[in-house]
């Protein structure tokens, strides 16, 4: 995989992977978030002789880039959305095996999602490829977000989780400060 040809739907992949905790995030409590997605299936589904992006964040660390933002003119956003996640996980890479497989458990796991309660943001498809960006909410206030990519034709998958609260306006800022073009295509994001 070429890191020139990501899509702008795997960027936002990217910025969802940059806020989340990994299903590992023993102790966290991450597991037990209506917002956390355990994305290991799609992990399996990566074949690792091929280039992969694997983004595991917990408590820990988004809290310390909570505390890092603070001097910086974007510093109160990103404390807010940092001080707020439970837990940021992707895998995007190239998948092993047949692309039809693959695409089906995409697919699967989009009306799992959306059979669980949570509502699609997005939803691109057609026989070969799918985008799928779904959110969790409690309370008003939305506690996960997932996007889910594949492309059967170079085979190229993209899973993001990020759970815990998230202010969609603020994506668009954050995914500048952390140099990931593309959040503030998110609808909502600024």
């Amino acid at each position: 995989m070429n890191p020139s040809r990501v899509t702008l739907p795997a960027v936002l992949v990217l910025l969802l992977v940059a806020l989340a905790t990994p299903a590992a995030g023993a102790g966290t409590g991450v597991t037990s978030s209506g917002g956390y997605v355990d994305g290991s299936m799609f992990r399996a589904l990566v074949d690792d002789t091929q280039d992969v992006v694997e983004i595991n964040l917990d408590g820990a660390i988004l809290q310390a880039l909570a505390k890092n933002g603070k001097d910086g003119h974007d510093g109160d956003d990103a404390k807010d959305l940092f001080a707020k996640l439970k837990s940021i996980h992707a895998v995007i890479g190239t998948v092993k095996g047949p692309a039809e497989g693959a695409l089906a458990l995409v697919q699967k796991t989009d009306q799992k999602l959306v059979a669980a309660g949570w509502q699609r943001v997005t939803r691109i498809s057609d026989a070969t490829s799918t985008v799928s960006v779904l959110t969790h909410t409690v309370a008003d206030k939305v506690d996960g977000l997932v996007a889910l990519i594949f492309d059967s034709k170079d085979k190229e998958l993209v899973f993001a989780n990020l759970a815990g609260e998230i202010d969609i306006t603020q994506l668009g800022e954050i995914g500048e400060r952390l140099n990931v073009p593309g959040l503030d295509q998110v609808p909502g994001a600024h």
